[in-house]
């Protein structure tokens, strides 16, 4: 079986020859791909699947067979490992479980409306999320309609969950203050304070190496990210946004704390030797082996429950860093910068709650001012 890559307008498509029907060669165009360069790449996995299927590509799939399909000829290719990883967990745990045995020529939108009230009100998984499931399946049904195997995509007349906002949660100065001296004794004492100090996310603090900090003039140079996929340690080098390559300033306490620490690992170099595992990393075990996000967020919350603490996840711990910084006057044009947003009016809209706040205490204030001329 043959097949080429022809351009019709903007986009590219995958020509395949079907064969000779009543006399005459029959072709089927498929795809209708961005780019030359996706149109070859998929071009063998098409072909494939037109040989197994015995030419036909409109049969019996379900919804299952098809989001597989999707997830390995075109998501993989197209997303990051990251994403192609969130990707499969989202469709193996929750998205074929429900719709996975649905005869895709057959699933409705009230079939999917069905799907995303059963994980919202049943499973209990956020708006945020559901939302993100719908994008999966909407991308998925697109490249089943783009592949000639379904006429029209039944994501398109579903209303989408709609994304709810997240109101963080946050500690107080005294619950921080507290929290600093009660981590001050556990494996995870650098990777909490400075996430409180400085707004870190949890993948940019445990990327850092001591390459990153100047500890002379007290400043952190943030410019990538860690994942741990599959049990392999990635480090991304590109930012999400050039905000995310940012230039963030520490306190002295916070210069002083990390001094202390990286004497200590370099007197755990000297003890074990050879067993110790050097990358450079700032947050490691004290066999120098790095720290990865999943082990922190686990390790804190078992200590802010073993010790009585208000409930937050740990990367609620840069949004009570960004509020009180905002609560106690701080520019927010400054803690856009240091948080790496995009733009101010992102910092404005997590932080609204911050706002109303002093909204209130400036309406009070206009209230006692024209009580004091009376």
């Amino acid at each position: 079986m043959r097949g080429h890559i022809a351009k019709k307008g903007k986009k590219y498509y995958i020509v395949v020859d079907i064969g000779v029907v009543n006399g005459k060669r029959k072709q089927k165009w498929l795809g209708g791909f961005d780019t030359k360069a996706e149109a070859e790449e998929a071009l063998p996995g098409i072909l494939n699947i037109i040989y197994q299927n015995k030419n036909k590509l409109l049969e019996r799939k379900t919804f299952g067979e098809l989001l597989d399909l999707w997830l390995n000829t075109v998501a993989k290719n197209r997303v990051s490992l990251s994403t192609f990883q969130s990707y499969s967990s989202s469709i193996a745990l929750h998205i074929k479980p429900f719709l996975g045995d649905y005869e895709l020529s057959k699933l409705t939108p009230m079939d999917l409306q069905k799907y995303y009230q059963h994980i919202t009100n049943e499973k209990g998984l956020s708006s945020t999320l559901a939302l993100y499931h719908h994008r999966i399946i909407h991308q998925a049904l697109d490249y089943a309609v783009k592949m000639d195997m379904l006429e029209k995509n039944p994501a398109d007349y579903v209303d989408p969950p709609r994304k709810r906002s997240y109101q963080p949660s946050i500690w107080d100065e005294e619950t921080v203050k507290k929290a600093l001296e009660i981590f001050k004794e556990t494996n995870i004492r650098i990777p909490v304070l400075l996430a409180i100090y400085t707004g870190m996310r949890i993948g940019e603090i445990t990327a850092l190496k001591w390459d990153d900090i100047n500890l002379e003039q007290g400043y952190i140079s943030v410019s990538k990210t860690l994942m741990k996929i599959n049990g392999q340690t990635y480090i991304k080098e590109k930012a999400e946004n050039k905000n995310s390559y940012r230039i963030v300033a520490i306190s002295n306490q916070v210069t002083e704390e990390l001094k202390e620490w990286k004497a200590k690992q370099e007197k755990l170099k000297k003890e074990l030797k050879e067993l110790y595992q050097d990358e450079g990393f700032v947050c490691t075990f004290e066999d120098g082996r790095v720290q990865n996000p999943k082990y922190i967020t686990k390790v804190f919350q078992k200590i802010i429950e073993k010790h009585g603490l208000p409930k937050i996840r740990f990367h609620d711990l840069r949004h009570t860093h960004a509020s009180l910084l905002l609560k106690h006057g701080i520019d927010p044009k400054h803690i856009s910068d240091r948080l790496g947003h995009s733009t101010v009016t992102t910092t404005l809209n997590i932080y609204s709650h911050v706002f109303d706040e002093k909204r209130r205490k400036v309406a009070e204030k206009f209230e006692d001012i024209l009580k004091n001329q009376q």
